[in-house]
């Protein structure tokens, strides 16, 4: 049985607009402001593709849909200044042939919506999947370390250095959108929901994203 590790799920009701989109090591060095346009793009993008991928390995909930910093610092105005966009989700208590099962059906959809696959384990050696879309990656990894086996889905823009004064966003489809947290002054704090659970977008939404 396949039991969730990220709770909370996505609702769909993108406000898009309501999103100052912004975007590891080896960042991309950008003229400003494309950067923050750019970031914007990769934040769009990952909003209309996971769901489906989260849907196909049959999962009802993202775990994050982010912008995060790529510099390890807790000051926000430092972190802003080089970020990418992140989403996941993904099952704990899997066997490594429930997870090949879960990545064939993922893969099955990714190809179908124009991913190109990557050959590989990754460098890692945990890799049951990976695929690429323009500049955005797709990872399925499988880990067995201490503690349950865990199975994630993980899409990833490029780091991107940002301008002076860049403030970092979470979609309206992260369940912590709305929080208090400084990194991202910009949610509606009207629209934390406190993690609770949203159900995924319907297929039919997907593709009007």
């Amino acid at each position: 049985m396949r039991t969730p590790i990220f709770r909370h799920t996505a609702a769909v009701a993108i406000a898009v607009a309501a999103l100052t989109l912004g975007g590891c090591m080896n960042p991309e060095s950008d003229d400003q402001p494309d950067a923050e346009a750019r970031s914007a793009e990769y934040g769009r993008t990952i909003e209309q593709e996971l769901p489906p991928l989260v849907r196909a390995a049959g999962w009802d909930s993202i775990g994050t849909l982010t912008e995060k910093s790529c510099l390890g610092t807790a000051d926000p105005e430092e972190a802003s200044r080089n970020t990418r966009w992140t989403g996941s989700s993904g099952a704990s208590g899997l066997s490594q042939s429930e997870a090949e099962e879960i990545a064939d059906d993922v893969r099955s959809t990714a190809e179908e919506n124009g991913w190109d696959p990557k050959e590989g384990k990754g460098p890692h050696g945990d890799r049951v999947y990976g695929a690429s879309k323009g500049d955005l990656t797709l990872t399925v990894t499988y880990h067995t370390g201490a503690g349950r086996p865990e199975l994630t889905l993980s899409l990833d823009s490029p780091c991107l250095d940002m301008p002076s004064g860049h403030t970092m966003s979470r979609s309206e489809l992260d369940p912590m959108y709305g929080s208090s947290d400084p990194l991202y002054p910009n949610d509606d704090r009207s629209k934390f929901t406190n993690g609770k659970a949203k159900p995924l977008p319907s297929p039919s939404e997907d593709a009007a994203g």
